[in-house]
C-alpha cells in the first residue's frame, strides 16, 4: 500500500481532522532527512479506533508509537528507516467508571494525573501521595514508564494500584485483564504491560484503587549527624512500619541550596518527612520518624525548613533547579552510592550536592548536581562527562540507572515481545 492510500486509511479510521503529519515528533530529537520514511500522527477518541489503527499497522509492518504528553522523545535511530504512526491518546482523557464506596476509578489512558486529581478532589478522594512531578503524565505514560521516581512510601508504586487494565495488542485485538480479588485471577498480563513503554501492547484504559484524601498532615525537620545517619533513620522509621507522604534527605550542600538560611552544621544532613491520613495515625507516623531521628542523634529543626520543602515540591514556593543525575539503590547501597558520586566528583576536580527522596520498601533515588569549587552548578556540556564518570562509579557501588533493565531477564523479555510482537510494530527500539 502506498503512503497515500495508507493516509486515506487512517483518515477513514480516526477522521480525518484527527489525522496530521508526524514531521513534528519527528523533528523531536532530530531535524528529518530526505531519506526518512513517511510518518502520521493520529489522535484516536477511543480503544475501538486505537486497535482498527493497530490492525492496519499489523498488516503494512508500520511502526506504532505511542505518545502522552510527549514529555519523552521517540527513538529516532531505529525509527527512520520505517514508516511509522504515532498515536496520541490526549483525546481519551474521561473518567468511565468511578465507585466511592469501593474506592476504584476506570480512567483512559489519555487523562493525566492531574486532571484526574482535579475531579477526585471535590468528592474527598485522590489517587495518593505520589510525587506531584509525576502528575502532568498521563495515566497511560505513568503505567507504561515504572521507575521508582513514581513511589511513595505511604501508597507505594502507582502501578501497584492498578486492578485492571485494556490494552491492544500489536494485531488489533483488545485484552482486559480481569477485575477481581487477585486469589481468584490467577497469571496477570496487567504486570507484564506496566512498564513495557507500549513494547507489548497499548494501554487504553486502566482501573485504579484510590484513596480518601487526608484528614490531618504534619510537617517536620531533623538535622542528623550525616547523610549516613540520616538514610539510618529513614529505614528505620520504615521498619517500625511508618509511612509518611514523603520524606527526603539533604545532605549540607543541598540544604543550604534548597532550603535557604537554617540552623545546620557543616556536615549535617536535613531529614524532612510529611505524614498523612487519619489524625491518630498521622500523629503516630511522624512520632515513628521523630524517634527513629533521636535514635541516629538527630535534633528537631524548626517546622518552617519542612514547609519550605512541601512548598517546593507542591509547587507553591518556586521551582529549583534539575538535578544532573538520578540513580537508584537499594537501602543498603544507598550511603556507599551517595559516597561514591561524592568522591568520583571530587577526583574530577569538581563537587557534588545530592538529596535522596522517593523512598519505598526496596530502596530511594538520589539525585545529584554537579558544581565547581564555589558551588555554581556546572553546566551541560561540563557536567556530561563528569556524570559519565560518576554513573561508573555508582554503578560499581550498588547503583541502577533510572529505567535500566535486568540484562540477566532480556532473553524472556525478547521472546515474550516477539510471541506478542512477532513483526515488531509497537515502540521498535524500546527496551
Amino acid at each position: 500500500m502506498t503512503a497515500p492510500d495508507i493516509g486515506a486509511r487512517l483518515a477513514a479510521l480516526v477522521g480525518e481532522s484527527q489525522l496530521g503529519d508526524g514531521g513534528a515528533l519527528d523533528a523531536f530529537t532530530a531535524p528529518p532527512t530526505d531519506d526518512d520514511e513517511p510518518s502520521w500522527l493520529v489522535t484516536p477518541g477511543s480503544a475501538a479506533e486505537i486497535a482498527d489503527v493497530v490492525r492496519l499497522a499489523h498488516e503494512e509492518s508500520l511502526a506504532v508509537v505511542p505518545v502522552g504528553n510527549a514529555a519523552r522523545a521517540p527513538r529516532m535511530s531505529s525509527l527512520r528507516d520505517r514508516a511509522r504512526i504515532y498515536v496520541d491518546i490526549r483525546r481519551m482523557d474521561h473518567v468511565l467508571h468511578l465507585d466511592e464506596t469501593s474506592l476504584v476509578a476506570h480512567v483512559q489512558a489519555g487523562i493525566t494525573a492531574i486532571a484526574l486529581e482535579k475531579i477526585l478532589s471535590p468528592r474527598g478522594l485522590s489517587m495518593g501521595d505520589h510525587p506531584p512531578a509525576t502528575l502532568g503524565s498521563t495515566i497511560g505514560g505513568l503505567l507504561s514508564v515504572r521507575t521508582p521516581g513514581k513511589a511513595s512510601p505511604r501508597h507505594g508504586f502507582i502501578g501497584d494500584a492498578v486492578i485492571g487494565i485494556s490494552a491492544v495488542l500489536s494485531d488489533g485485538r483488545t485484552i482486559h485483564t480481569r477485575v477481581a480479588p487477585r486469589r481468584s485471577t490467577g497469571p496477570d498480563l496487567a504486570r507484564a504491560l506496566l512498564g513495557s513503554e507500549g513494547t507489548l501492547g497499548l494501554i487504553t484504559s486502566a482501573v485504579l484503587r484510590i484513596h480518601r484524601r487526608p484528614e490531618a498532615r504534619y510537617l517536620a525537620a531533623h538535622g542528623l549527624p550525616d547523610v549516613d545517619a540520616a538514610l539510618a533513620a529513614v529505614r528505620l522509621a520504615l521498619r517500625e512500619e511508618a509511612a509518611p507522604a514523603a520524606a527526603r534527605v539533604y545532605d549540607t550542600a543541598e540544604a543550604r541550596a534548597h532550603l535557604g538560611a537554617i540552623d545546620i552544621r557543616d556536615g549535617e544532613a536535613v531529614l524532612v518527612v510529611a505524614t498523612a491520613g487519619p489524625t491518630d495515625l498521622a500523629a503516630c507516623d511522624r512520632d515513628l520518624v521523630a524517634s527513629a531521628s533521636d535514635a541516629m542523634n538527630g535534633r528537631p529543626l524548626a517546622e518552617a525548613v519542612a514547609r519550605t520543602w512541601w512548598e517546593q515540591r507542591t509547587g507553591q514556593g518556586g521551582s529549583v533547579p534539575l538535578p544532573q543525575l538520578e540513580l537508584s539503590a537499594a537501602p543498603r547501597a544507598l550511603p556507599h552510592v551517595y559516597h561514591a558520586v561524592v568522591d568520583a566528583a571530587t577526583a574530577a576536580g569538581a563537587r557534588a550536592r545530592a538529596h535522596i527522596s522517593r523512598f519505598y520498601a526496596d530502596g530511594a533515588v538520589l539525585f545529584a548536581t554537579f558544581t565547581n569549587q564555589s558551588g555554581t552548578p556546572l553546566d551541560e556540556a561540563t557536567a556530561g562527562p563528569l556524570c559519565h564518570a560518576v554513573k561508573e562509579a555508582a554503578t560499581a557501588a550498588g547503583a541502577y540507572l533510572l529505567g535500566s533493565t535486568n540484562a540477566q531477564l532480556e532473553p524472556y523479555f525478547q521472546h515474550l515481545r516477539h510471541e506478542l510482537d512477532p513483526k515488531g510494530i509497537l515502540n521498535p527500539g524500546v527496551l
